[in-house]
């Protein structure tokens, strides 16, 4: 089985071994980013080359099913999972909860004078000019998580003008989500926006990363994966069997070693260090965040990266 994968290779392909040591299914993996995943599977509409797509941000497999590019598979133990969180039509499935996080290089705050952010507010502050960098919502499912979280919390207006401000102090736009919280560990800049498995990840690794949540509340991603549709056979049944297995104690198991909150309940990662108990969570809706993704990602390039690359 050929996987899309967006998560680090190292994640993609400990959670294959594991599913593999567990059911013998090999699976080779392709690591782009959930947008550019979404673009393939589009592209390749009527000549699938993966089964299965394996991780990303809920939104994005919400529009690959509205566009029919999913193939819908009630996976073994759905009932489990809160139904919040679940595709009626068994179109995707979840397999992880996130919440996004500021990540921040206290070396860096200290070279310029400024404090840890505690808001959304204060990516966009004059301090951090040039000391912020961030994945572009199109190519990256953190970087849209974010977006829709700013729009849903704040408003569109008030969340399109705060991101022209942010636009302001960036340094740079990476295609991948992990990037920036990468460029943070390594003190190249002062912020940047991460799921929490991210930073979980860089201080299990040893980097000295700060994280801080906003204190107006937080969006968070559901993570899922789905089959292709119209896959080869043989794919389609690998990619079955993956969902099933997913959501078994071992794959939350294998889903869990990556730093991702479970989506099952009852299962905790002995080996976490960020306490999610008290985190501000908002009420992210992430059926609107899909639905209206191609819009919200049309403005954006209009309204805030076409002007910023004219300035």
């Amino acid at each position: 089985m050929t996987v899309y994968c967006p998560m680090s290779e190292d994640d993609c392909g400990a959670v294959l071994k594991a599913f593999k040591d567990d059911t013998g299914i090999e699976a080779q993996f392709v690591r782009i980013g959930a947008g550019e995943i979404l673009a393939r599977i589009r592209a390749e509409k009527a000549n699938p080359q993966a089964g299965l797509w394996l991780a990303g941000a809920a939104d994005n497999f919400i529009q690959a099913a509205g566009e029919g590019l999913l193939a819908a598979h009630k996976a073994a133990g759905i009932d489990k999972v809160d139904p919040r969180y679940t595709d009626k039509e068994a179109r995707w499935t979840p397999i992880s909860l996130s919440p996004i996080v500021f990540a921040y290089s206290q070396q860096v705050l200290d070279e310029i004078g400024a404090k840890p952010p505690t808001s959304w507010e204060a990516f966009a502050d004059p301090a951090f000019k040039d000391s912020v960098a961030l994945a572009h919502p199109a190519s990256s499912g953190t970087a849209y998580v974010a977006l829709a979280s700013t729009v849903q919390l704040l408003g569109e207006e008030p969340a399109f003008t705060l991101m022209k401000e942010i636009d302001k102090n960036v340094v740079q736009y990476t295609r991948s989500g992990i990037a920036p919280s990468r460029m943070v560990a390594n003190n190249e800049i002062a912020l940047a926006m991460a799921y929490t498995q991210d930073i979980e990840a860089a201080l299990a690794q040893g980097y000295p990363v700060g994280y801080s949540f906003p204190e107006e509340g937080t969006g968070f991603e559901v993570n899922a994966a789905a089959a292709i549709a119209n896959a080869p056979e043989e794919q389609a049944k690998g990619a079955s069997a993956f969902l099933d297995w997913v959501l078994t104690e071992k794959g939350q198991a294998a889903i869990g070693a990556t730093f991702r909150g479970p989506i099952v309940p009852g299962y905790k990662n002995p080996d976490a260090r960020i306490d999610l108990s008290n985190v501000k969570m908002i009420d992210y809706d992430f059926t609107w965040a899909g639905e209206n993704r191609a819009r919200l990602l049309e403005r954006y390039e209009n309204d805030v990266r076409h002007k910023a690359d004219a300035k």
